[in-house]
């Protein structure tokens, strides 16, 4: 990545869509206090038949608070200074008459990301493997050298008076993304020494200016980084810099960025890349995410199906797990009705904000008389928390439906798969690859997704 390459990004038309896919997500790792939201339950009284009642209950409620705060926008939540010069941001809510809070400071944020130095395509191909990437997006160049950019969000999480979970939220970011470009540009700017020293002293006096300057929108955080470096590019003075950057950024931010100097400039700008991704986290990022499945079986065999192995979510609603073959009907009087077919539907949805679902089902093909099974199918469905969906089939059983799930998901990442073995056809679908959609039941705009399973007959 180089100052020339920085100023490639058109920042003019940069939606907040634009810097999303440029994340990815590790699982969350959760903290509890001792005295926290759990220890009621079970720290101080016994364990008995209702514990696991009460802390279902509870969980519920701390999920459903944190729902509504996934759904806050960044500049609803209260801004709260602090005696030490940190700001808080901070949501409180009551779920069923009991309160729940959040917050996150501005110091964690921006103390939150770390340069990793590559040091072996080992380590390039396992990244690449775990977030389902190109090799080539794992990481950025910065002066002939490779690294790793990841940041850890910590989200405090309370009820009354508490703060009692604390969960880490770990984010990659993509080396072709906008987030990672910018933070090269950064580099390039200022150096990498100055970048960490930036890191390191983010919280202090000198970053007063900086929230200011970030409570625009985020296209405006963009131009202003990206107008302020590529005119350094240029050799432009520092003074006719920031005010480029400062234009291009829009008049609401003229007084916001009256105090930055030279000493300070670097401050700003490594803040301003930074504190985006949390806006974006959020705002547009997360969510829980949907599906809705409709298998049918269009052949003369009975068919049993289940979920041998689930990457993230669960389903729902799910009536039968077997499926009986066609079969023929008829009406009052003898009226033949024709050859009747059987369906199952079923909803399979995350756990969390902070996941996509991803699972497989296996199909037993049996006869009707016997119930001898007669073959097996396969397929799975991959709905990431960020990117596109993907699915696969396959006409056989695999030895190891986990390592089926790795091998394929994320392959082939189209709306429909199939594939036969002569005699009957396993066919997989959705109707979007990725987005917020209509659900049909609530009218609610939602990370929901349609899906037809059909095993029929070749023809």
């Amino acid at each position: 990545m180089t100052l020339q390459d920085m100023t490639k990004i058109d920042l003019s038309t940069l939606t907040d869509a634009d810097v999303a896919p440029g994340l990815r997500f590790d699982n969350p790792q959760s903290q509890f206090a001792p005295d926290g939201m759990v220890s009621p339950i079970t720290g101080n009284k016994p364990v008995n038949d209702t514990t696991t009642k009460n802390l279902n209950i509870q969980n519920y409620r701390m999920g459903k608070f944190m729902r509504e705060y996934s759904k806050t926008p960044f500049e609803d939540l209260q801004e709260v200074p602090q005696s030490n010069g940190d700001t808080a941001w901070v949501m409180d809510a009551a779920i069923d008459n009991q309160d729940y809070n959040f917050y996150i400071t501005k110091s964690n944020i921006l103390s939150s990301v770390t340069l990793t130095e590559v040091k072996s395509q080992q380590e390039i191909d396992a990244a690449a493997k775990k977030y389902k990437i190109d090799p080539t997006q794992t990481y950025i160049t910065i002066d002939g050298k490779k690294y790793f950019t990841r940041m850890d969000v910590p989200l405090h999480f309370g009820t009354g008076q508490n703060n009692d979970t604390w969960i880490n939220l770990g984010v990659f970011v993509l080396g072709d993304g906008i987030l990672a470009s910018a933070i090269a540009g950064v580099i390039a700017a200022f150096g990498i020494d100055a970048f960490k020293d930036a890191l390191k002293n983010i919280a202090s006096g000198v970053m007063k200016t900086l929230w200011a300057v970030t409570s625009g929108a985020v296209k405006a955080a963009y131009r202003f980084v990206s107008t302020f470096i590529g005119q350094l590019v240029d050799r432009v003075a520092f003074d006719e810099a920031v005010a480029a950057a400062r234009t291009a950024a829009g008049e609401a931010w003229a007084e916001s960025v009256e105090g930055v100097t030279s000493t300070t400039m670097k401050y700003t700008v490594v803040g301003v890349v930074i504190i985006v991704v949390l806006l974006l986290i959020i705002e547009f990022v997360l969510h829980e995410s949907y599906q809705n499945v409709y298998f049918y079986n269009l052949t003369e065999y009975d068919i049993e199906l289940d979920f041998p192995y689930k990457d993230e979510g669960d389903y729902h609603n799910l009536p039968t797990k077997d499926v009986v073959a066609a079969s023929k009907r008829t009406g009052p009087g003898g009226i033949d009705l024709g050859t009747w077919y059987n369906g199952v539907a079923f909803r399979y949805q995350s756990d969390s904000e902070f996941h996509g679902l991803g699972y497989t089902m296996r199909f037993k093909l049996k006869d009707p008389k016997t119930q001898t099974v007669v073959k097996t199918f396969s397929c799975l469905f991959d709905v990431p928390f960020d990117g596109d969906n993907s699915l696969f089939a396959s006409t056989s059983e695999p030895k190891s439906y986990s390592d089926y799930y790795s091998s394929n998901s994320g392959a082939h990442k189209v709306k429909q798969y199939s594939t036969n073995d002569g005699s009957q056809e396993i066919i997989v679908t959705y109707d979007y690859l990725s987005g917020k959609h209509e659900d049909p039941q609530t009218g609610n705009s939602l990370y929901l997704y349609s899906s037809l399973v059909i095993i029929r007959d070749v023809v």
